[in-house]
């Protein structure tokens, strides 16, 4: 299990994470038959000799304060185990970061080639919601490990201010407007 010591930027920057170097972007084609639906996750990572995969999406147009992450998740948990009664593995939890909190729970799904631990996380990045799944063969105990390192290594990157160039030209212009002085 490789892991590159910089963390991937993703969404302009917003979002890092730790990634091993196996990972790279699932094939279309694969995607598609994965989630055979018009919005599927914006990113979709796989390491395809493990079968693991990891997906992120940053929904603009749902709003979510840090302060509502738990009880985000809660509804999601509930929604999914309301669709799929003995698919639940563990409970909602929170994980706290300098960002604030971070929501995840972990659930079963079935594919032909067997049966899927997944972890959903939910966390917010600008006041936007992020959402993700990761997953793994339910036998996969390294797996299961290195994906809940990845989700353990997310981070929202400190946004950094942005000041506005002034043109040579401008202050030039202010300058003799003023006298030379500021």
């Amino acid at each position: 299990m490789e892991y590159v010591d910089a963390k991937t930027l993703f969404f302009d920057g917003r979002l890092a994470v730790q990634l091993p170097d196996t990972f790279q972007a699932m094939e279309t084609n694969k995607a598609e038959l994965m989630y055979p639906y018009e919005q599927r996750p914006q990113i979709i990572l796989e390491d395809g000799e493990t079968h693991r995969f990891c997906t992120f999406s940053l929904l603009k147009e749902q709003k979510l304060a840090a302060i509502q992450v738990e009880y985000v998740i809660r509804n999601i948990t509930a929604a999914i185990v309301g669709l799929y009664p003995s698919c639940l593995l563990t409970d909602p939890r929170l994980a706290w970061r300098k960002e604030g909190a971070y929501g995840w729970f972990s659930f079963r799904s079935i594919i032909k080639e067997g049966a899927i631990r997944n972890f959903m996380f939910v966390f917010s990045v600008d006041e936007c919601m992020m959402l993700g799944t990761m997953g793994c063969f339910i036998d996969d105990e390294a797996g299961k490990k290195q994906l809940l390192q990845i989700m353990k290594s997310l981070e929202v990157p400190e946004k950094k201010p942005s000041y506005a160039r002034s043109s040579q030209s401008f202050l030039q212009a202010d300058a003799k407007n003023n006298g030379g002085g500021l």
